[in-house]
């Protein structure tokens, strides 16, 4: 403690004089006066005076607020406003904050870095002053060596980086939410670059909508979604052929045959023609419905004749199947390695953009379980998946909504819980979070919120989150792009972070609709047919 209470050390700890703690204090926040208005996420010093020097707690301004006793609403008729303005009204303005206490200034600068609340208040009249850049700088800056990355720097004071811990980042979760146009794909891609280009780490994004096409130059690996079909579960086709628990005869029939392709072994001699055997096995159903087994047959039991409708019905389903998605997504000539599909130390990008929500969500939840099992059998036997990864879902309120069932949803809560364990994290990114599991939401222990305007995502958020305050929630509405409340474990401390600006091309931004009707209409009318190249200049 002596370290920061000396006067000799008080200089570069202690930034302007600000005011004066006032009215009954708490060991958790403090309301005090200001020389001038402070700024919502700027860092404050209270000073404790019960030992022989005084010690200093580090503190977040929360609220921020002038009065002028003269022009009260609750007392003052608004037409005596600007004749009291003439006689020098603006001379009895006050100016007061209520700041968050954190912890003790000596504890974050120690060696660990340890945020340690204190237990009793400060005195009122307690001195309160700006916590100075140097301060603030041997708090947030943090090594490489220790896996931190910069996100960006504090909004209210722009000299002093802001660095965020990727091994606790992948451990315990993290949520990316705002409205549209606020910054998640640049948040994500500048996490991204600096994950793999600074700690030659291991993403695998989940891209919804092609956004990410090459987000780390050099360390890109884009994935095409392929999946061998005799290596799919039940499951998986239930989702694929659309058949929810209602439709239980095809379910059954689906079933039936699949078992029996695995039984006979016929799955694993003609594996490249699994979908051909499967529709096959559907057609002989049809064809024998209502005729029984017949002397000598192996069949067991006689297919009904008034079932032939739902196995007609289905194998129309399993052929629309393969003729959209027969080849490419359904192909055999899907890796088996996963490591040959998501590389070491690369961004991986697995493009669904040209697939459909449902296809979308087998896929991803074929990845994330292939991904886990294989992390699982690392840590158990020394083989499978050799380093830690992290899984950026994007579009997370389709791929893990609130109101619905999906596989995905399933996966993303196995690993919530058991990730940790086996090197495998989750990024949930979302525009909708109210529209995202709030138990999966929930278990992301760190949060980084851009702007939210909607109250129900506000308080969505909130209900998922044990560290976001009333006045910080109030916040939400007025950030600007790019800015952001930074919460949880990865974070020394909350923060109102600028998030730098990503290096890299096709990530979210809005198409400049003006400019590509007039470029259009000029090379139409002047016979020109090369490209426009103001995408380029845009990043797209």
């Amino acid at each position: 403690m002596a370290e920061v209470s000396s006067p000799k050390s008080r200089d570069w700890v202690l930034g302007e004089h600000l005011g004066y703690v006032i009215g009954e204090t708490s060991h958790t926040q403090i309301t005090f006066t200001c020389r001038r208005p402070v700024r919502v996420g700027e860092y404050v010093l209270v000073e404790y005076d019960f030992d022989s020097e005084p010690s200093y707690a580090l503190g977040i301004v929360e609220r921020s607020a002038i009065g002028n006793p003269m022009i009260s609403v609750t007392s003052i008729r608004p037409e005596f406003v600007t004749t009291i303005s003439e006689f020098g009204a603006e001379r009895h303005e006050y100016m007061i904050g209520q700041a968050r206490i954190l912890s003790w200034l000596h504890t974050l600068l120690s060696r660990k870095g340890e945020l340690v609340t204190p237990r009793y208040p400060p005195r009122p009249a307690a001195k309160v002053y700006s916590a100075s850049d140097e301060v603030l700088k041997k708090i947030f800056v943090k090594p490489a060596k220790d896996g931190w990355v910069k996100l960006g720097t504090l909004v209210n004071h722009p000299n002093v980086p802001f660095y965020v811990n990727v091994p606790k980042m992948v451990s315990r979760h993290l949520a990316i939410l705002a409205i549209t146009g606020a910054g998640k794909s640049n948040t994500v891609a500048i996490l991204l670059s600096r994950i793999v280009g600074e700690l030659r780490g291991t993403a695998l994004v989940i891209d919804m909508h092609s956004e990410y096409g090459d987000v780390v130059e050099g360390k890109t690996n884009v994935i095409k979604p392929m999946m061998h079909p005799a290596k799919l579960t039940l499951s998986e086709y239930y989702a694929l052929l659309k058949l929810d628990e209602g439709a239980t005869k095809q379910r059954m029939y689906l079933r039936k045959a699949y078992r029996e392709l695995f039984e006979t072994g016929e799955a694993l001699k003609r594996k490249d023609k699994f979908l051909e055997l499967l529709l096959e096995k559907l057609i002989e159903y049809y064809n024998t419905a209502g005729r029984g087994g017949g002397a000598g047959s192996k069949r067991i039991e006689t297919i009904p004749k008034k079932d032939q409708t739902s196995i007609l019905d289905l194998i129309h389903k399993l052929e629309e199947l393969m003729d959209n998605y027969g080849g490419t997504v359904l192909t055999p000539s899907a890796p088996d390695m996963l490591e040959s599909v998501v590389k070491p130390g690369h961004a991986n990008v697995l493009d669904l953009g040209s697939v459909d929500e449902v296809v979308a969500d087998v896929v991803t939840y074929h990845y994330l379980w292939w991904l886990l099992n294989e992390r699982k059998r690392h840590v158990v036997s020394g083989e499978g998946y050799p380093i830690p990864v992290l899984a950026v879902i994007e579009e997370a309120h389709v791929l893990v909504p609130n109101n619905r069932k999906t596989l995905t949803k399933g996966v993303v809560a196995r690993i919530a819980r058991e990730g940790r364990k086996f090197g495998v994290g989750l990024a949930l990114v979302s525009q909708r979070p109210k529209n995202v599991d709030e138990d999966a939401l929930s278990q992301t222990n760190n949060k980084i919120i851009l702007k939210l305007v909607e109250p129900k995502d506000q308080q969505y958020v909130q209900r998922a989150s044990e560290t976001l305050s009333d006045e910080l929630l109030q916040l939400l509405p007025s950030l600007n792009t790019g800015e952001a409340v930074v919460l949880g474990m990865m974070a020394p401390l909350p923060a109102l972070v600028r998030i730098d600006r990503a290096e890299r091309k096709g990530t979210g931004l809005d198409i400049p609709v003006h400019r590509e009707w007039a470029s259009y209409w000029e090379r139409k009318e002047s016979g020109d047919d090369e490209p426009a190249d103001f995408y380029e200049e845009l990043g797209f």
